[in-house]
């Protein structure tokens, strides 16, 4: 068992704690894991590639407990976070890779739904046209 299936059983124990006791049990266990992880932290440097990725890896630190910040002149797409190898291998990076995955896959269902309102077509294929290149001038938009 690795640790991030650790830390869901013992999120489970809390919630679904009938009594203090084990609730109280379950925070002590919870807190021995965590002090476990913690040992040795190492400063991690996150580039995400949009400003959703980061707020998602941010919300994840925060969920967890973790601070994020970043160095003064860094860009703003950079996250810093001080997590131990462990932690950042098994819990952290797996849950951020899974949501980032479901977000991605959301975006995508979205942004092929507006697409197709607008154009009310489903087929977005570029048309091609034998001939030669008139003289026009190129604009690049993207």
């Amino acid at each position: 068992m690795d640790l991030a299936d650790k830390i869901r059983k013992i999120e489970a124990l809390i919630a679904g704690a009938k009594s203090d006791g084990e609730r109280q049990a379950a925070e002590f266990a919870r807190r021995r894991l965590q002090d476990k992880i913690e040992a040795k932290p190492i400063e991690y440097t996150i580039t995400s590639t949009s400003h959703w990725r980061k707020k998602l890896f941010i919300a994840i630190c925060n969920k967890h407990g973790l601070r994020t910040y970043r160095y003064k002149r860094q860009k703003y797409t950079t996250t810093m976070v001080l997590v131990s190898r462990p932690f950042m291998d098994q819990v952290l990076w797996p849950e951020f890779d899974r949501c980032a995955k479901t977000f991605d896959q959301l975006a995508s269902e979205i942004m092929n739904d507006l697409i197709s309102k607008i154009h009310l077509v489903k087929d977005e294929d570029e048309t091609i046209i034998a001939g030669e290149l008139p003289a026009a001038t190129t604009v690049s938009a993207l």
